[in-house]
C-alpha cells in the first residue's frame, strides 16, 4: 500500500476479486464496451502476468488500473477513474505509481493502447511523457476504431 501525499486519504493496494462490483461500475462509466466480470476474474486469477490495482479515496474504490509484467516491460491493459473524479489527477496519480513500482523491476517501458478519439486520456498519457508509437488500425472491432500505440521509456 502507498500512500499518496497531495491526495489525503488516497491508496492504492491490489485489486481482490471483492473489488470487482465496484470495478465493474466504473468501467462501464469508462468505455463503450467494457469488460466483463469473467474477463477481470480470469486476469486475477488465472494471468501470471497480470497486476492490478485498486485506488481508494476515503475507503471508496475510486479507479483503479490493470497492467502485464514480461520481462522488462509493463502494459497497461486498464486504467479508468470514476466519473466524479476525473480531470483531479488521480489517472495521473495511477500513472506515477506504476512507473515507481517499474524502477522496483528494472522495467524499460509501458506501453498502452487508447482510442484514437480519447483525446482526454491521450492527453493525459502526453502529460506523463508518452508519446505516440503507431496506429493499429481498427484495433477496437466493433467500432472499427483505430488505437494509438503509446509508450514511455523509463531506461
Amino acid at each position: 500500500m502507498m500512500n499518496n501525499h497531495g491526495f489525503t486519504g488516497v491508496i492504492i493496494r491490489p485489486m481482490e476479486t471483492d473489488d470487482l462490483p465496484k470495478v465493474l461500475d466504473i468501467e462501464k462509466q469508462s468505455f463503450p464496451i467494457p469488460w466483463t466480470y469473467d474477463m477481470f476474474c480470469d486476469e486475477l486469477t488465472r494471468n501470471k502476468y497480470a497486476r492490478y490495482f485498486i485506488l481508494e479515496k476515503d475507503k471508496e474504490i475510486i479507479g483503479y488500473l490493470g497492467l502485464w509484467h514480461k520481462e522488462t516491460s509493463f502494459h497497461i491493459t486498464n486504467i479508468a477513474i470514476t466519473e466524479k473524479f476525473r480531470r483531479e489527477g488521480y489517472g495521473g496519480k495511477l500513472l506515477k505509481f506504476v512507473e515507481k513500482i517499474g524502477t522496483t523491476y528494472k522495467i524499460e517501458k509501458i506501453s498502452l493502447e487508447v482510442r484514437k478519439s480519447n483525446y482526454m486520456a491521450q492527453n493525459m498519457y502526453k502529460k506523463y511523457g508518452y508519446r505516440t508509437k503507431r496506429i493499429w488500425k481498427n484495433y477496437y472491432r466493433e467500432e472499427r476504431e483505430d488505437a494509438l500505440v503509446m509508450e514511455k521509456k523509463l531506461y
